[in-house]
């Protein structure tokens, strides 16, 4: 081999290390606004690139080191913009839409991702993020592992506990009890689960009254949002003479995870099963 030949070599691969380095040096300065986006970016590996989340973004814990740019549904373009970022990741719950118009205005790309509550649109959204992270590798396996951790779960709840009837209900303090009808993440992780939403006639959120409760009479209650110990909300009359309640079948769900459809969801799942299969 001549020393031309060596030195065009050196020269070529010089250049190759030149090309990655540049590359990695000019990665996108991502904001995350979802709290279940922010848990996929971490588990791909792709959390170098954050430069900051939004409130939601609870998990891992070391998301909430990260600047805040306030919650999804309120955000203020500049305290967006005074991050500097390349790039924006989120899902249509995001607004208002001025904010948004007003990212865009400035140059920032925007990635509103799909976040329909249910299997195949998590591992959608897992897909779709790999890809705007540069990590589809990463991503297909992510999803091959929730996918098969859900379907798992699922296996477990028809064995376990069959076919049930269950009323989700969000404890709004003084407002009383709003129940979740379609449309929402609470119905659609009931239908994962392979529960029956007794209240799947309505859209969205609605109040509760004793009557509603008593002719849907659930096998099962969930409730969220609620600082009100069990034996409070079983003694409330807009859930105590159901069936769900005089069998002890009323669970406060706040700490599972339930709703957040994000890579821990067949974690979730189990953890509702063995709550509601646990006798002692």
């Amino acid at each position: 081999m001549s020393i031309g030949t060596k030195s065009a070599r050196l020269l070529m691969a010089t250049l190759v290390a030149a090309a990655g380095l540049a590359s990695q040096a000019s990665a996108d300065r991502l904001v995350s606004i979802d709290g279940s986006l922010t848990e996929i970016i971490y588990a791909l590996g792709a959390e170098a690139d954050l430069v900051g989340v939004d409130t939601t973004s609870t998990y891992p814990a070391a998301a909430t080191e990260l600047p805040d740019v306030g919650y999804m549904r309120a955000l203020s373009a500049e305290g967006i913009l005074s991050l500097a970022p390349d790039r924006v990741i989120t899902t249509a719950d995001a607004g208002p839409a001025d904010a948004l118009s007003q990212l865009q205005a400035a140059g920032i790309e925007i990635d509103i991702l799909d976040n329909t509550p249910s299997l195949p649109g998590l591992i959608s959204k897992i897909q779709s993020t790999a890809t705007v992270v540069g990590k589809r590798e990463a991503g297909d396996d992510l999803a091959a592992k929730v996918e098969a951790d859900v379907e798992q779960a699922q296996t477990a709840i028809v064995e376990q506990l069959g076919p049930l009837k269950v009323m989700f209900v969000m404890d709004g303090g003084s407002r009383g009890f709003q129940v979740a009808g379609r449309d929402t993440l609470a119905d659609g992780i009931l239908k994962v689960a392979g529960f029956t939403n007794v209240f799947a006639d309505i859209q969205g959120y609605k109040p509760l009254t004793p009557e509603a409760a008593i002719n849907a009479n659930p096998d099962v209650i969930l409730v969220f949002h609620s600082q009100k110990s069990l034996d409070e909300l079983a003694a409330n009359p807009a859930l105590s003479l159901t069936l769900a309640v005089q069998n002890g079948q009323l669970y406060n769900v706040d700490d599972l995870e339930l709703l957040s459809f994000s890579p821990r969801l067949g974690i979730a799942l189990q953890a509702l099963l063995e709550r509601m299969t646990d006798r002692t």
